[in-house]
């Protein structure tokens, strides 16, 4: 009998917050309509981001499309110095590591007609022959410029797009001029909005 009062008393009380929540429900706002995404146009028809994209694969193009050609040469220029001296410096240092490899192979032959094929001994000959040791340091030398070459234009390049995002951003913007007026030193500020448009 007790259980049988127990299971009434949680049947009553679900089925009065089963309708509590019914009647909740039935005076909650309606649910608000998704914001509308205004798609923002340019007048070059670039959006920063894809200007910023094209000046990752192509330095200068994605400041070509938003037509800040100066820039845009400035950046082209400046990796194509970069990727020839890395190039240049990868030769150096192919040079400089045969001149190395070469070095050793002469003294680890004479060290081997004398007998000595200990390698800690050949190590220790290596590091006391003044050729092997410029050589060396030469090989040494030629990888770490390669790699400042190699991180300079790392940088360009996304200094670049950057700056092409950026260019992209301000592509609408007044432009402003500074011109002087005459002789006596004067100087006239223009600002040009455009008006209207299509």
């Amino acid at each position: 009998m007790l259980n049988l009062c127990r299971a009434l008393v949680f049947l009553v009380v679900g089925a009065l917050s089963a309708s509590g929540a019914a009647g909740q429900a039935d005076t909650l706002p309606p649910p608000r309509p998704a914001p509308e995404v205004v798609q923002e146009e340019y007048s070059s028809g670039v959006s920063p981001l894809g200007a910023f994209l094209r000046a990752i694969v192509v330095p200068g193009w994605g400041h070509a499309a938003v037509g800040a050609h100066g820039r845009g040469g400035f950046y082209l220029t400046t990796q194509a110095v970069s990727t020839w001296m890395m190039v240049k410096t990868a030769r150096r240092r192919s040079s400089a590591e045969d001149l190395r490899a070469l070095r050793e192979a002469q003294l680890r032959a004479d060290l081997a007609s004398d007998g000595i094929t200990d390698e800690t001994t050949i190590q220790n000959r290596l590091e006391a022959d003044d050729d092997w040791a410029g050589a060396d340091r030469l090989a040494g030398a030629r990888q770490q410029q390669f790699e400042d070459w190699l991180a300079l234009s790392i940088f360009t390049v996304l200094l670049g797009g950057a700056d092409a995002l950026v260019s992209a951003h301000l592509q609408d913007f007044p432009d402003v001029t500074l011109t002087p007026t005459n002789d006596d030193g004067r100087m006239e500020l223009r600002v040009s909005v455009p008006l209207g448009g299509s």
